[in-house]
């Protein structure tokens, strides 16, 4: 019986981990997701300064993160984030109304898909 304490206490851990896991990237995606929510509605009423300021702290905010999402989510998915969110602040510059809403949907999108990633579910186990 003492053979099995040892890797039961692992598989113990590493089910911590992916909730905890689990947990603190969908805690960042919601709240990326609602300052999106937020920057879209000041592009729609063209508060470009606004917007500007809300997508380099949202920037900011994302990078804080980066080592960390490299560690667990898979890079070709964090990459394509990254691109959105760097087209996002490009076309906020050129104040490019239709431009920057899709690419914000398309940007909320993506942390979506991100989230949906790392929960701990039975799609996720299969």
């Amino acid at each position: 019986m003492k053979v099995f304490r040892i890797p039961c206490f692992i598989l113990l851990l590493l089910l911590t981990f992916c909730l905890f896991n689990s947990r603190a990237v969908s805690r960042r995606c919601h709240d990326w997701t609602a300052q999106i929510h937020i920057i879209d509605r000041q592009v729609a009423q063209q508060h470009w300064d606004a917007a500007a300021d809300d997508l380099k702290k949202l920037y900011e905010d994302w990078d804080t993160c980066q080592t960390w999402f490299h560690i667990v989510i898979e890079h070709k998915e964090i990459d394509n984030a990254e691109a959105l969110l760097q087209r996002c602040i490009v076309l906020c510059q050129e104040q490019d109304n239709v431009e920057s809403r899709a690419t914000l949907s398309d940007l909320r999108s993506q942390l979506m898909l991100l989230d949906e990633m790392e929960r701990v579910s039975i799609k996720n186990i299969l």
